[in-house]
């Protein structure tokens, strides 16, 4: 896992080896029927969500392999880069999404904050991407404007991009005739 700084913010890059894309593509295409019925409107015309019907796609959709990827770079992830390592994932606030971006679809700069106890990641892992359908950026945090630029990740097959559910980030608009498909989750890790 790669680690960027936009100091204080961080940013985990990790990619998923080709062993792993392939079993995470046989699971979501046995079940994608059942994902696709819960599509809607959630976030624009131009973007299809499961989010308002389902809030653990991972669980609904029998998507064991790539939520054992995401968990173990979640776990990974806050253990590079928190002193105290004794975290472990609180599965009861779990929440994992599908997300579909059509040509003109995009995303406003957001974020996943919770404001509870403990340390709460969110992250997209890239199920389907021409590598040219919309890119991430991330913004430091407010006291830090000034100082540094949005970081600015391209998609690509089986990148996982993790950060703190604070931190907003926008993904800028799809371009291209083909849908950008990504899976998108927060998780909170507590002692």
């Amino acid at each position: 896992m790669d680690i960027e700084v936009l100091f204080p913010t961080l940013v985990g890059i990790s990619h998923a080896d080709h062993d792993t894309i392939s079993r995470i593509n046989e699971e979501v295409l046995q079940h994608k029927d059942a994902m696709n019925r819960l599509l809607n409107h959630a976030w624009g015309d131009n973007v299809l969500s499961s989010f308002d019907q389902e809030k653990n796609i991972f669980t609904y959709a029998h998507l064991h392999t790539l939520r054992k990827f995401i968990e173990d770079s979640v776990l990974q992830f806050v253990h590079m880069t928190r002193r105290d390592k004794d975290w472990k994932i609180d599965h009861r606030y779990t929440q994992s999404w599908i997300n579909v971006t059509k040509k003109f679809g995009y995303q406003e700069r957001h974020n996943h904050d919770r404001n509870i106890e403990g340390v709460p990641i969110s992250g997209a892992y890239y199920f389907s991407t021409n590598q040219n359908d919309g890119d991430l950026a991330i913004f430091p945090c407010d006291m830090q404007y000034k100082q540094f630029e949005n970081y600015v990740i391209e998609p690509a097959v089986g990148k996982l991009v993790l950060f703190r559910s604070d931190v907003f980030h926008r993904v800028s608009a799809n371009l291209t005739d083909t849908d950008r498909v990504s899976f998108s989750f927060n998780y909170l890790l507590k002692k």
